[in-house]
C-alpha cells in the first residue's frame, strides 16, 4: 500500500515539474486563494475585537484581560484559523479547475482511456462547497482539542492530521473516483482500499501545513489520487476504449 501511494507521488510530481497546464492552474488558484484567505484573516480579526467590545459593554467583569488584549488577541486567533482552514480554502478554490488537473494527468499517464464524463458542473461544486463547509465546522470543533494535545507530545498535530486526513482522502477520491465510477461503484471501491485513501489524504494534509508547500497540494493531491484510484481499481472495471465510462 505504501509503494502504490510513493509510485503515485513520484509520477505526479514528475508531471508538476514540467506540465504548464498544471502551473497555470496552480498559479491562478494561488492568487485567487491568497485574496480569499486575506478576507477571512481580516474578518476574524475583526470579528475577535468586536467580540471583546461587545463583552466588554455589556459584561465588563467577564472582559477582563481580554479588553487590554484584544488586538494582540484577535491577531493571534487570525493567524490560528487561518492556518488551519488556508488548506480548505485553496482546495475550495481548486475545486473549479480539478477536472482540468485530472484530464492533464489522465492525458500524459493514461492515454487508452476514453475522456471521462465526470460529475455535472454544478453538482461538482456543490460537493465542493459541502466539503469547504464541513472541513470549517470540523476544525473549529476540533481546534480545543488541537491546542489542548499539542503540549502532548505533538499530539495535536497527530490529532489534526488524523481528522484532516479522513476528510482529505474522501474528498479528493471523491473527485477523482464519480469521473469514471457511478456513486455506487465509488462506495465499494472505496471500502475496498480505505485504508490507501486514508494515507494518500494524511500526506495531503501533512504537505498542506508547511507554508509555500501549501500553495501546491491541491493541484498536487488531485494529480496523485488519480494514480492512486487507477493503481487500485479493479482491472474489469476498467471501461473498454470509446464507452465514455
Amino acid at each position: 500500500m505504501p509503494a502504490v501511494i510513493f509510485k503515485s507521488a513520484a509520477k505526479a510530481l514528475a508531471q508538476f515539474l514540467s506540465d504548464p497546464r498544471l502551473w497555470g492552474i496552480l498559479l491562478i488558484s494561488a492568487f485567487v486563494s491568497l485574496l480569499t484567505l486575506g478576507g477571512l484573516f481580516a474578518g476574524v480579526w475583526w470579528g475577535v475585537r468586536e467580540g471583546v467590545d461587545w463583552i466588554a459593554v455589556h459584561w465588563p467583569k467577564y472582559a477582563g484581560w481580554m479588553k487590554y488584549t484584544e488586538g494582540t488577541l484577535g491577531f493571534v486567533t487570525a493567524v490560528v484559523v487561518s492556518f488551519l482552514l488556508f488548506p480548505t480554502v485553496i482546495g475550495f478554490v481548486v475545486s473549479f479547475f480539478q477536472e482540468a488537473v485530472a484530464d492533464a494527468v489522465e492525458a500524459r499517464y493514461y492515454p487508452q482511456l476514453p475522456k471521462a464524463d465526470g460529475p455535472p458542473l454544478l453538482a461538482s461544486l456543490l460537493a465542493a462547497t459541502r466539503f469547504f463547509v464541513i472541513m470549517i465546522i470540523v476544525n473549529l470543533l476540533a481546534l480545543p482539542f488541537y491546542l489542548l494535545l499539542l503540549w502532548v507530545a505533538g499530539s495535536g498535530i497527530a490529532l489534526m492530521l488524523a481528522v484532516n486526513g479522513l476528510l482529505a482522502g474522501r474528498e479528493y477520491y471523491e473527485v477523482v473516483a464519480l469521473r469514471r465510477l457511478t456513486p455506487a461503484q465509488m462506495d465499494i471501491s472505496r471500502r475496498r482500499n480505505r485504508p490507501a485513501y486514508f494515507l494518500t489524504g494524511v500526506g495531503i494534509a501533512a504537505l498542506a501545513l508547511v507554508p509555500v508547500v501549501n500553495l501546491l497540494v491541491p493541484v498536487f493531491g488531485i494529480a496523485v489520487m488519480v494514480h492512486v484510484f487507477h493503481y487500485l481499481r479493479p482491472p474489469a472495471a476498467l471501461p473498454e476504449p470509446g464507452t465514455g465510462v
